[in-house]
């Protein structure tokens, strides 16, 4: 009996999630091409066509369609199975606050992953912004905190990086950087705003702000739908949204560093446990 390598899978949910096989490659650190082999190799395996390629997109067949939750489920399974063999326990009550604009199209699935991972655990969760989340920690209504990593803070511990990316609508025409940018923006104070100004630097003044939000999700809905460009980190991609590569090049951004905020006794069990979460969740913000 031919058993099928998660690996092919993995790839093959990735590429359906982000519907482009470079971006996928970016997620997965791998090639696009590489990323090319291991689909070809399982629709090879299950003798099927599963993903329709054009110029401009990647979709799902018939085929396809019928395997994404069963491929889901197996990597869920796989990862549980990981977790319960490898996870440090951690067990009671913990309340978890965790940054907003980390991936806010798949927060629940990030969210989810963390709780297989942690089975142990009572979990509950708070989503919100970095300066809120730490005074939920200050005031003691959360137990730790999942926000921007501070080399300066006792309490801080770093589980993972977070590249800043410009980004634009998937059908949107791309923006060049001799173009005057329409630019999505998170209202000040902001760590996307500061960067993506202080990227521009001079080309700040021929930018256009058409939208101001509150919301790292709405600014990621409203470039999707082509309004216009924006700086989220890499964890934001997926569906509706792509890397505009000549403005990376134009307009080089930092990358943000993630820290586990705390002192509760189980901090460093549950970081192991985030490092891994985030590195199969979010390959691609590491």
């Amino acid at each position: 009996m031919q058993d099928i390598d998660l690996d092919l899978l993995r790839c093959f949910t990735t590429v359906a999630e982000v519907q482009n096989f470079t971006e996928a490659g970016a997620r997965l650190g791998r090639s696009q091409s590489a990323i090319s082999v291991r689909i070809r190799k399982l629709e090879e395996a299950l003798g099927q066509s599963l993903l329709s390629r054009n110029s401009r997109d990647v979709q799902l067949t018939e085929a396809g369609r019928r395997l994404m939750p069963k491929a889901q489920q197996m990597l869920q399974a796989s990862e549980r199975l990981m977790a319960d063999m490898r996870a440090p326990v951690v067990s009671g009550a913990l309340r978890i606050g965790v940054v907003e604009y980390l991936a806010p199209h798949r927060m629940p699935e990030l969210l989810q992953a963390m709780e297989r991972h942690l089975p142990g655990a009572e979990l509950s969760f708070r989503v919100g912004l970095s300066s809120g989340l730490m005074q939920a920690l200050k005031d003691g209504q959360i137990d730790l905190a999942l926000a921007l990593h501070d080399p300066e803070a006792d309490g801080s511990l770093p589980v993972g990086q977070d590249p800043m990316v410009w980004i634009e609508g998937e059908e949107a025409v791309a923006q060049t950087p001799e173009d005057p940018l329409s630019l999505c923006l998170m209202q000040g104070p902001c760590i996307y705003r500061t960067a993506a100004e202080a990227a521009l630097g001079p080309a700040r003044g021929r930018a256009r702000d058409v939208l101001t939000a509150g919301s790292v999700a709405y600014v990621r809905s409203a470039v999707a739908s082509g309004l216009g460009v924006t700086v989220l980190g890499a964890s934001s991609l997926g569906p509706g949204v792509r890397i505009n590569r000549a403005l990376m090049r134009a307009y080089p951004l930092p990358t943000l560093a993630l820290g586990l905020h705390g002192r509760d006794p189980r901090r460093d069990q549950v970081a192991v446990v985030l490092r891994e979460v985030l590195a199969q969740q979010l390959p691609g913000a590491r």
